[in-house]
């Protein structure tokens, strides 16, 4: 059985693939909010389920700030986007927008809670997990501070060169984030890998390509949308729903410019650790 939000989810899901068709005002201007919402209590009570804990259920304040860090950190994209032009809205407001935002991160997250509460990598990791530190010789100190060097050029050449830097958006911050948590003693993939942990960079790549088929399939059907702007990507008249294929590889490292981003900010306010999100 699942906790009863799980059925709630459920019913959202329902109820909003049932406005796709219907189009019933207000309800349509909302679909991508309603849509996810039902998505990230499905998940949650998934993980509960496999797991007899979840984030909603045993860590709702850190849910709750998920939610909050949210809205900023795609707003780093929107920004992004003022160069690129990659997309474009149609029938948005900002606040359905922001309403839109606020689900983005916990979905991303719950993801992959589920996918590492189900165990489906852990095959990959080592059988001798080396334990994670950080690094304390001068040399890899400054290997990590070159590091976070590259990923901040990385992550500004989108500003300077749109046309060709578009790429570079959905890895900058990878670059420049995983380095950095590294270097401050926040959770780092790359770290983790290093010490043999290979299903949490796995668990989010896989995360990040769920989350990109849900949410452009959801896109397609929705009345307020966004469209792509991005003919220069190879073979971009192949496509699945509103993207080219060749951009769901955007999504990989997406998913883990999610998981750094909340590891850099959360212990700042949580000092607990979360092992539903391994931090």
């Amino acid at each position: 059985m699942l906790k009863w939000y799980g059925y709630v989810g459920i019913l959202l899901i329902v109820f909003a693939e049932l406005n796709f068709l219907f189009v019933v005002e207000p309800f349509a201007l909302w679909y991508m909010s309603i849509v996810w919402i039902g998505y990230i209590l499905f998940i949650d009570a998934m993980v509960y389920r496999v797991k007899g804990q979840s984030i909603i259920s045993g860590y709702i304040k850190e849910f709750v700030f998920i939610c909050i860090l949210s809205v900023p950190f795609w707003l780093i994209f929107e920004f992004y986007n003022l160069f690129t032009k990659s997309w474009t809205y149609t029938n948005y407001t900002w606040y359905i927008q922001v309403a839109y935002f606020i689900t983005i991160m916990p979905a991303v997250l719950e993801t992959f809670s589920l996918i590492s509460a189900a165990g489906i990598f852990k095959r990959f990791d080592s059988s001798m997990l080396k334990k994670s530190a950080r690094p304390t010789s001068r040399f890899y100190f400054v290997i990590l501070v070159l590091l976070v060097l590259f990923g901040f050029v990385i992550t500004v050449l989108p500003f300077i060169m749109p046309q060709i830097g578009y790429p570079f958006m959905w890895v900058g911050l990878m670059l420049l984030l995983d380095p950095l948590n590294n270097l401050i003693g926040r959770p780092s993939v790359g770290q983790k890998v290093a010490a043999g942990k290979r299903s949490i960079l796995y668990g989010l790549f896989l995360s990040g390509l769920i989350m990109g088929f849900f949410w452009e399939f959801w896109n397609f059907q929705a009345f307020p949308k966004w469209t792509y702007n991005i003919s220069y990507l190879p073979f971009s008249y192949i496509k699945l729903f509103e993207m080219p294929i060749a951009g769901y590889l955007g999504y990989l490292p997406f998913a883990v410019e999610v998981y750094l981003y909340y590891a850099l900010f959360r212990s700042f306010i949580f000092k607990n650790r979360n092992a539903l999100l391994d931090m």
